[in-house]
C-alpha cells in the first residue's frame, strides 16, 4: 500500500473491533452507511489497480433508520469527508455524523450526533479511495485512505 496514505482514525475506544482492507485501494465505488442519530454501520466497495472490485464491511451494527448507499459516477471521486465524533449513551466515542464531498456533488451528512467535529480536504486532485475503522454495535473510530494525485 505504498502510493497510498493512511490518515486517522478519528474516534478511539476499546469497544468492537478494529477492521481494515489487506488489498491497496485505487479508486472507491460506493458507499453505504446505516445511521440514525450517529453512525451505526459503514460499508464500502474499492477497486484496486488491476481494476479488481473489493467489498469491505459492514462494520457496525444493525441499527439506524435505514441504509443509504452512494454509488461514484465513473469519473466522481471523493475530495473531502467531514465528520464528528463524541459520546453516545454509555460510549465516549462514536462517529456522530459523516459528509461525503467529491468532485461532482455533496452526500450527507448521515447522523446528526454531537461531538468534536474533523475534515479531511484532499488536495491536488488526490481523492480517498477506502476506509479503515473501529465498530462493534456502532460505528466508533474510521480512518481513510488518500491517493495523492
Amino acid at each position: 500500500m505504498s502510493s497510498v496514505v493512511k490518515l486517522g482514525p478519528w474516534g478511539s475506544g476499546d469497544h468492537g473491533s478494529a477492521y481494515d482492507i489487506t488489498v491497496a485501494p485505487q479508486r472507491l465505488e460506493s458507499i453505504s452507511l446505516r445511521h440514525g442519530f450517529i453512525v451505526d454501520c459503514i460499508s464500502f466497495s474499492y477497486r484496486d489497480r488491476d481494476g479488481k472490485l473489493h467489498t469491505a464491511g459492514p462494520w457496525g451494527g444493525t441499527g439506524g433508520l435505514g441504509e443509504e448507499t452512494i454509488t461514484l459516477g465513473p469519473d466522481e471521486y471523493v475530495t473531502e469527508v467531514a465528520g464528528a465524533v463524541g459520546p453516545f449513551g454509555e460510549l465516549t466515542h462514536t462517529v456522530a455524523w459523516l459528509k461525503f464531498v467529491t468532485n461532482r456533488a455533496t452526500y450527507g451528512p448521515f447522523g446528526h450526533g454531537d461531538g468534536t467535529a474533523f475534515n479531511i480536504p484532499v488536495l491536488n486532485n488526490g481523492s480517498i479511495v477506502a476506509m479503515f475503522a473501529r465498530a462493534g454495535q456502532y460505528l466508533d473510530a474510521i480512518g481513510f485512505y488518500v491517493l495523492p494525485f
